[in-house]
């Protein structure tokens, strides 16, 4: 899903038509990309809105160099990060409570075999849909680290910068977002395959 060299240089040159093109084409899959980040769909779709803005009106700074798409996602990922900011949610810091009521729950995990947890997450056989539901039920620090290192591929370095927190803190949030994740994945599992019987 390239954009043709000619339309970028139309962009550039602030003609509606190629920027139509350009929103048809990719506001479904950047919403996608917002929503990761931010529960609300109206103010998603507000930031997914602020992000297009940002791109046609930086456009003339892309250089040609790399992909067209990384650069406008990359954009969008900035905006939904900074409308997190402004929301003021404690996405995370080093200083976060980690000890959630949740987490005196996961106690009876426990004693659960995590192949066992796995063989019923798999036959459950959720839907792309299904586990961006279940994803938006972990705590937002958890969620945003998780989104950053597992779908948009950053290093925990690289987190760790964006969010202005310790390496450490992100490899922390990581590890329980999976925990918490599989717990979550586990326990709908159950509920599905008992309405499927």
């Amino acid at each position: 899903m390239t954009v043709p060299k000619k339309i970028i240089r139309q962009c550039k040159q602030y003609n509606k038509k190629a920027q139509a093109y350009i929103f048809e084409k990719y506001a479904y899959n950047f919403l996608g990309i917002c929503l990761r980040y931010i529960k609300d769909r109206a103010k998603a779709e507000d930031v997914m809105q602020d992000a297009f803005v940002t791109i046609f009106s930086k456009i003339n700074q892309y250089k040609g160099t790399g992909s067209f798409e990384g650069w406008m996602k990359r954009i969008t990922l900035n905006t939904a990060l900074i409308q997190l900011r402004k929301d003021k949610k404690e996405i995370v810091s080093d200083n976060f409570d980690y000890i959630e009521a949740d987490e005196n729950k996961s106690k009876q995990n426990e004693d659960l075999n995590p192949s066992d947890m796995q063989s019923v997450i798999k036959h459950a056989k959720f839907q792309q849909c299904e586990i961006i539901e279940i994803m938006n039920e972990l705590p937002e620090g958890f969620k945003t680290v998780f989104n950053l290192y597992v779908i948009e591929g950053m290093m925990h370095k690289e987190i760790a910068k964006e969010l202005n927190i310790s390496i450490g803190t992100s490899k922390s949030q990581l590890l329980r977002a999976r925990a918490k994740l599989k717990v979550l994945l586990y326990k709908k599992a159950l509920i599905k395959l008992r309405k499927q019987n």
